[in-house]
């Protein structure tokens, strides 16, 4: 028994020490979190950094100019971009820019598929972002980049640890229990925690580390517990309407402090979920992002 936990803590420290030698975002969006979180950055030394990147440049304008945003007249520049849209938004595009690379990629096995993956993680960016505003949350920008990262440790199995993770799909789904639990007894290790290892690796702020970290299980977190909360229910919402695949058969019922926190009875549900459809068709130019 002894043996078998030892070889099992060495294979977790193996995971650990290969997600750390990762390589990071880009310098540029990199550069971009840092100085959102200044308060001494202006916006022209925002524009300035997002400039040196060209294709980051065109593909942030791209969105911007989508009909999600429904600005009557067209941002023509990341200057007047910043300057209409603010900060934290524009660090949302530039994060959801670089990191759609690393979400998208070939299909290898018939449990996981990239794109209905992108589909279901931006879903719960979005209806996080809903959930922020409901209960007047300090930032849904943040609430949203939190949902479309809260599943970014299961890309770090599927590229690197691929035949162990469809082992984890197959006995959730086989067993009916929810993925990080087959993950932790197959690998040693949830895609939560390796999340939030990436995320710390990438500088991102403690309540979007806590985010990714406990959605599956809020109550364990106390100092970000709503934002915990935020991206649990959502992503529940978002796998119990079929939006997309995150690759859980599973879908846990919400838990009353969770309701509760988030003054989410049936009826508020339905008025949230009527307003998640109209967000999705506003939203196109994000699923569609490997055509920018």
């Amino acid at each position: 028994m002894d043996d078998k936990l030892h070889q099992q803590e060495e294979k977790i420290q193996r995971i650990l020490e290969r997600i750390k030698a990762l390589p990071t975002l880009s310098v540029v969006v990199a550069r971009v979190i840092q100085v959102v979180s200044n308060p001494l950055t202006s916006a022209s030394d925002l524009s300035n950094i997002i400039m040196v990147d060209q294709a980051l440049t065109a593909k942030v304008l791209r969105l911007a100019n989508s009909a999600f945003y429904g600005f009557p007249f067209r941002i023509k520049n990341i200057t007047q971009a910043v300057s209409i849209l603010g900060f934290d938004t524009i660090r949302n595009l530039a994060l959801t820019v670089s990191v759609h690379k690393i979400f998208t990629g070939d299909d290898r096995n018939a449990f996981f598929s990239h794109q209905e993956f992108w589909k279901h993680s931006v879903g719960v960016a979005l209806c996080c972002s809903l959930l922020a505003k409901k209960i007047k949350y300090k930032s849904h920008e943040s609430a949203f980049t939190a949902g479309l990262l809260h599943d970014i440790g299961k890309t770090f199995f599927e590229q690197y640890m691929h035949d162990e993770f469809v082992a984890a799909l197959k006995d959730s789904a086989e067993r009916k229990i929810p993925l990080y639990q087959s993950e932790k007894q197959i690998i040693g290790i949830d895609h939560q925690e390796v999340g939030r290892i990436m995320a710390e690796k990438w500088n991102l702020p403690h309540e979007l580390q806590a985010g990714i970290n406990f959605h599956h299980h809020p109550e364990d977190e106390q100092e970000e517990n709503v934002m915990a909360t935020i991206v649990n229910v959502a992503n529940t919402l978002c796998n119990k309407k079929g939006l997309g695949n995150s690759g859980d058969t599973v879908i846990m019922p919400l838990s009353g402090d969770a309701r509760a926190l988030l003054n989410l009875d049936e009826k508020a549900e339905d008025e949230l979920m009527a307003k998640l459809d109209s967000e999705l068709n506003e939203a196109q130019a994000f699923f569609n992002m490997t055509s920018f």
